[in-house]
């Protein structure tokens, strides 16, 4: 189901992966957290911040960004992935996968901006009001099992 999904993981915390029409994971916590609200208060400011949020190339340590942003970056294998950073610079979603190329990991940066603005519009969300992410389903152990 498309929209956001929460689980607890094996050590209990909440965490939250957002999946796309085809029930593919494309972004997912960058931490956990103890509480569900919490992780749901996460979610809704990706929501909220993603869509309009600019984009930079950075260093793979680098999180000194403007945020809110979307960061992109090449990692030790020589995979592109991503990272969005909240206001305070704190990173509160990443990619859910490597992608071989720059080109690559900007589009699937389009693509995720894409689905958070489709949730907003499917939930009621007018023109930057406050919209909770779709309620997901599991609650089991998700992928970190």
């Amino acid at each position: 189901m498309k929209g956001f999904n929460y689980y607890q993981d094996r050590s209990n915390e909440w965490r939250w992966r957002l999946l796309d029409g085809n029930n593919k994971i494309v972004a997912d916590s960058a931490e956990g957290y103890r509480d569900k609200a919490d992780c749901s208060k996460g979610a809704s400011l990706f929501q909220t911040l993603g869509p309009t949020a600019p984009e930079r190339k950075a260093e793979k340590n680098d999180t000194k960004g403007q945020g809110p942003e979307w960061e992109y970056y090449e990692d030790n294998d020589q995979q592109w992935r991503w990272r969005f950073q909240a206001g305070n610079n704190k990173v509160i979603a990443d990619s859910a996968e490597g992608y071989v190329s720059e080109y690559n990991v900007k589009r699937a940066i389009a693509n995720v901006k894409d689905l958070l603005q489709e949730l907003s519009k499917a939930g009621g969300g007018s023109g930057g009001g406050y919209t909770p992410p779709a309620v997901g389903g599991s609650s089991g152990p998700g992928r970190f099992a």
